[in-house]
Order: C-alpha cells, then structure tokens, then sequence
C-alpha cells in the first residue's frame, strides 16, 4: 500500500466505514509508516476532538482513544482471520462428508442390484 492510498483511507478509518479487506493492509501500513501514522493521529485528534467538545465528555484521552481504536482493529482482523479459517475448514468437511456419502450410496445401489456395474 502507498502512503497516498493510506491517506485516503484516514478519514473512512475514523469513522469506522473502512471495509475489514482493506483494513488488514490500512493497518499494516500505518504501523510500518510514521508519516501515515501521524497524518492518521492527526486527523483523529480534530475529528474526535471537535466531537468530544460538542458532547461535553468529560475523557480527552485522544491519543489513548486512538491507540484503542487500533488494537480494536488488530483484533477485528485476527477475528476475521480466524472465522475466514473456520469457514474454509467447514466448507471442507462438508465436501467430504457428500463425497463419502455418495459413495456409500452407490455401494448400497451396487449391493442390491441396482447398479450393474
């Protein structure tokens, strides 16, 4: 990922509309990169700043909110990971499970004569 597609990505970020497939790379990006990184924090300082000041909240932890708000990604895309895991190995199983099926089916068929093969 460039800088410039990371940057495009800050504002979505923030505002939690930032799709789970492209969040895996935004992530890996702005840990890598300083400069995104600091755009990032920036932004989210003024977004969620002027947000909190409008709602007369009491935590002006921003920089901690952040630092939250990104290990609540990490883990959002460890859960993806997994569940992506889970599905694979199920989706598996079942195929399995209808092959085996089918041939215990033809071997009944073949037994009572149904198939003369």
């Amino acid at each position: 990922m460039t800088c410039m597609e990371a940057e495009k990505m800050v504002i979505p970020y923030i505002n939690d509309k930032l799709p789970v497939s492209e969040l895996e790379d935004f992530i890996e990006h702005i840990e890598s990169c300083e400069n995104c990184r600091e755009e990032l924090e920036i932004h989210y300082m003024v977004d969620v700043g002027l947000k909190k000041l409008d709602d007369d909240d009491a935590t002006y932890d921003i920089v901690g909110d952040l630092k939250r708000k990104l290990e609540d990604s990490a883990r959002l895309i460890r859960r993806y990971a997994a569940l992506e895991v889970t599905r694979y190995a199920v989706n598996t199983l079942m195929s399995m499970a209808m092959i085996v099926m089918l041939l215990l089916q033809i071997r009944i068929w073949h037994q009572t004569g149904f198939l003369f093969f």
